[in-house]
């Protein structure tokens, strides 16, 4: 949302942000004020607190980590759906209760913007009419190339340490990789209820480090350390951790699954969802072939340049308001 509010601030729009607490919550520089951990009861129990300053429009994120309005602001309202409970969590999976609170957030909206067309099409299965939604995937920032900080055999994965993320078979890629080549090392940036599991996993080898979670800047540098990325997601609403490494020039080797496919056009290597053999077998051809490591670099870097810039984003977020507002 940082990259959003700068953005759209370029453009002239005004925003204020309402945010909560927990694993997802970032602090921003101008909040209205800080609200308890569970922002969704909180806002739909004070609703007035999102016509304080009387917006043009509300624009909300919904889903799995995000905020469920159920009742429509006075003013035109717009939710961005990043996955929905149905993506996230299997049939018969208790995660899935709040999916029929979901769908009526969605029907409460004026707009529905999915973050990619899988998403768009989990939105029209709980019956949102398709003239009320339209793809309006976040923006990633592209830093500046610096090649010259690449590595070799450098092999990343950034992201919450969780089953759906596949952090499991990352290590054991990385393991793979470290036992066949003495020069390959492994970086997993982030943290979460596997995290002891990873670090058995990876054990005494010294040429995988757990770094745990680390700031934007760290991560910004890491990417462009990496030779790849490893995204072994078992789902993606898009897959913004791919956006980013694609951004940096980095390419991505992940499962072939829903959303990732839309993030990983020209950068990268997608193998099917599952197969860490697979997995492993496109990190070794990549880190074998140096022309089609900068080859799916240059691609990447300039699909996310072309699709996904911020300043397009709010280029599209603009138009979308303004034509809300004046309604």
């Amino acid at each position: 949302l940082q990259g959003m509010r700068a953005a759209l601030k370029r453009r002239g729009v005004l925003t204020h942000t309402v945010a909560g607490r927990g694993d997802h919550a970032v602090r921003y520089p101008t909040v209205l004020r800080r609200a308890p951990l569970d922002l969704s009861l909180y806002l739909n129990q004070h609703p007035s607190m999102l016509m304080r300053g009387s917006p043009d429009v509300v624009h909300a994120h919904g889903g799995p980590g995000g905020v469920l309005l159920l009742r429509r602001p006075r003013v035109p309202l717009v939710y961005t759906a990043h996955h929905t409970y149905a993506q996230a969590h299997p049939r018969g999976s208790a995660w899935r209760l709040p999916a029929p609170l979901e769908a009526r957030s969605y029907r409460l909206a004026t707009m529905v913007l999915p973050v990619s067309p899988s998403t768009a099409a989990a939105v029209r299965a709980m019956g949102i009419p398709s003239s009320r939604i339209e793809v309006v995937p976040p923006g990633v920032d592209v830093p500046e190339a610096d090649d010259a900080a690449r590595e070799a055999a450098r092999v990343l994965f950034v992201g919450r340490l969780r089953r759906d993320k596949g952090v499991l078979d990352a290590i054991d890629v990385m393991r793979a990789l470290v036992e066949e080549r003495a020069d390959v090392r492994g970086v997993v940036i982030g943290d979460g209820a596997l995290a002891d599991e990873v670090r058995a996993r990876v054990g005494r080898e010294p040429r995988i480090e757990i770094r745990g979670a680390a700031d934007a800047s760290e991560v910004k540098r890491e990417y462009a350390r990496a030779s790849l990325l490893l995204v072994p997601s078992r789902y993606e609403g898009l897959g913004l951790v791919a956006l980013e490494g694609q951004a940096a020039g980095t390419p991505v080797v992940g499962y072939d699954v829903d959303g990732l496919r839309h993030a990983v056009v020209d950068g990268g290597v997608l193998v099917p969802a599952g197969d860490a053999e697979a997995l492993r077998a496109a990190a070794v051809a990549l880190l074998q072939d140096d022309a089609r490591r900068r080859e799916l670099g240059e691609r990447g870097r300039a699909f996310v340049r072309e699709r996904h810039s911020w300043d397009r984003t709010a280029e599209r977020l603009e138009q979308i308001y303004a034509a809300l507002a004046h309604a």
